[in-house]
């Protein structure tokens, strides 16, 4: 199969770090090996850490799930496995990775920054620029928190110029919105934020993890006929050629990237999705679109023709998520399984709160579940969710 063999050219990636709740540093200088995932619980304040073996099932990390003490809106993992970063309503706290998997709070267990409340955040490819889309504190609308990473001890520090504020709609009657979803292309270039009602921003990323608005338009109003479109979920295929967007009450919207990131429709898009798409995610080998429908309880699937960007509906497409409200996805590190967070589920209800799934060997683009992908008693009802790369 063609997703086979270009699977066979993937670079394994990993992780490592020290004990939970014991504050130290940890090395960013070498990258970290294993298979991890850690989910975000929507109704408590723990983090829950999973790691995942060859075959698929999930096994409880030490000492999880941990106590952050304060619910994490968002996740993510530097690109050298060595920090977890969690976004909360109290900023951002940091987490060293252990050999094991397990996590380590840093900074004596305080948030090492607090301008912006992080809804979703991304650390750059190179590994030393965290970005955080949130609401900045001290304008109380929607801004950007960017900042450089310490490589050794994974603190950061905010760029001249941070936060940065985002789009607000017209200057005489501005809307605040909590930003849905922020991703920084492959390249390293591009920087698109999800405003929900207000559209998608582009920004483009200089160097310092400077950021600047895009040639005009510097957003992309939502352009659903419906009267409540929103944008959520964003994603890119490698070569960063194309965005794809996760617009509610539309489906998938689909646009190359020109100059500065500017962005033009593809044609065919918007395609048919199931009801409240929120999450987007491309395979590892950008062969397959998915999206998770938060209303329908399921993903569909889409072959992606490279060059001219033409979505085809995989057979058998949409598939079960496996549980209640489906938000999220990710690859795990070895690019064989894709994880998906259902934030209505939990262990009272019977669906799975986290369910991996597998590429189907004869089918392009079909997702197995996997069977032995269980979690226990947490998490439920899952917020967030970032994987090892």
């Amino acid at each position: 199969m063609r997703r086979i063999q270009a699977l066979c050219c993937l670079l394994l990636l990993g992780l490592t770090g020290c004990d939970f709740f014991v504050p130290q540093t940890s090395s960013g200088g070498t990258t970290n090996t294993g298979d991890y995932l850690y989910v975000g619980n929507g109704n408590n304040t723990f983090i829950a850490g999973f790691g995942v073996s060859s075959a698929g099932a999930l096994s409880v990390l030490a000492s999880s799930p941990y106590n952050n003490g304060v619910a994490a809106q968002s996740l993510t993992v530097n690109p050298a496995n060595t920090f977890l970063y969690a976004g909360t309503t109290n900023g951002i706290y940091l987490y060293a990775i252990n050999s094991d998997g397990s996590i380590t709070v840093q900074n004596s267990g305080n948030s090492v920054a607090q301008d912006v409340v992080p809804t979703a955040m991304q650390v750059d490819s190179t590994g030393g620029f965290l970005l955080a889309a949130g609401i900045g504190t001290s304008i109380g609308a929607q801004a950007i928190g960017i900042y450089s990473i310490d490589p050794t001890t994974g603190l950061l520090t905010a760029v001249t110029g941070s936060p940065l504020p985002l789009y607000t709609g017209t200057a005489t009657t501005p809307t605040v919105v909590t930003p849905t979803a922020m991703l920084i292309t492959p390249n390293n270039s591009y920087v698109y934020v999800s405003l929900g009602p207000l559209g998608v921003q582009v920004l483009t990323l200089g160097s310092g993890g400077a950021l600047s608005t895009g040639t005009a338009p510097t957003y992309l109003s939502p352009l659903s006929t419906s009267t409540s479109p929103a944008d959520y979920g964003l994603a890119s295929n490698s070569s960063s050629t194309f965005l794809f967007v996760a617009e509610i009450n539309t489906g998938l919207r689909e646009f190359s990237i020109g100059t500065a990131g500017a962005l033009n429709a593809v044609s065919g898009s918007p395609y048919a999705v199931g009801t409240g798409p929120t999450g987007v995610l491309l395979d590892p080998t950008g062969s397959y679109v998915y999206v998770a429908n938060k209303g329908s309880n399921n993903i569909s699937a889409f072959t992606l023709t490279a060059a001219s960007g033409k979505l085809t509906a995989v057979a058998g497409s949409p598939f079960s998520s496996g549980g209640l409200l489906p938000i999220f996805m990710v690859n795990d590190n070895t690019k064989q399984y894709v994880a998906v967070i259902n934030s209505g589920s939990n262990t009272a209800s019977g669906n799975s709160d986290l369910q991996l799934f597998k590429f189907d060997a004869t089918t392009d683009g079909k997702l197995d579940p996997v069977s032995n992908a269980t979690t226990g008693t947490d998490p439920t009802t899952p917020k967030s969710l970032a994987a090892s790369h």
